[in-house]
């Protein structure tokens, strides 16, 4: 049940952050507002009892965290390629919705941060050091192969595996909305990876930023606005599917 409920937390998150990201494309984003996961958890804590939706996100996201790590660890996988790829896999997982619970647990206590800010202060940290060029780079391949990655799932529909297959009558709005977020976001998540190499190439540090910075690069392209509009969407997608997934989870 708690694991369910990371699925929640998940996509109030992936909603608040499309809603962002739809009115930024329209022009009408607040002044200042980051349209990024920290821009959505500070939108959240200005609601009515949003501090306790907050520390549900948290709870929900830590609880996922934890289960997807005993399943690297316990998860009864084979020693072979496969069984090792699926345990890094869902190490992976593990570190993005740790992230969401810590971050989370941050603005519930006042005392959450702008994302795009601690990006660039992890890149100038890494440029201070020996080889920070090519640890950005390396981080940035690390983004971008993620971000191919989430396109590949939604076109190949490899989520299902995931899911119970849920009623005829759900099953096809259900893939629509997996298939249209995960090629949405993950496209997201590329234009970050490609921020952060550019980052590297440049040794500058400000150049490095999160999914903030990468919707503010989209809408500098021609069209920019229809295609964040497009992207908002997306995201409003895999938050619903979010919630779709949190009932129909094969845990």
């Amino acid at each position: 049940m708690t694991a369910r409920a990371g699925y929640v937390g998940s996509g109030v998150v992936h909603l608040l952050i499309g809603w962002l990201v739809v009115l930024l494309g329209f022009g009408n984003a607040s002044s200042g507002s980051e349209t990024d996961q920290s821009g959505a958890l500070e939108q959240l804590a200005r609601v009515p009892g949003g501090v306790v939706l907050l520390w549900a996100v948290a709870v929900g996201t830590a609880a996922l965290t934890l289960r997807l790590l005993l399943e690297a660890v316990v998860g009864g996988r084979s020693d072979s390629a496969r069984g090792w790829a699926a345990r890094a896999k869902d190490v992976g997982k593990a570190i993005v919705y740790g992230v969401v619970s810590y971050s989370a647990a941050t603005f519930a206590l006042g005392v959450g941060k702008s994302s795009s800010g601690s990006s660039r202060s992890a890149a100038a940290r890494a440029l201070a050091t020996p080889g920070g060029v090519f640890l950005l780079l390396a981080a940035a391949a690390v983004a971008i192969a993620i971000g191919i990655g989430l396109v590949v799932i939604g076109c190949r529909r490899s989520f299902r595996k995931h899911i119970v297959r849920p009623p005829r009558s759900l099953d096809r709005p259900v893939t629509v909305l997996a298939v249209v977020g995960y090629v949405g976001k993950g496209l997201a998540v590329v234009v970050v990876g490609v921020l952060i190499a550019v980052a590297g190439f440049r040794s500058d540090p400000g150049q490095a930023t999160g999914l903030d910075g990468a919707f503010d690069a989209v809408r500098q392209l021609p069209a920019g606005s229809v295609l964040l509009v497009a992207i908002g969407v997306a995201f409003l997608a895999y938050g619903v599917w979010s919630f779709f997934r949190a009932r129909f989870a094969r845990l």
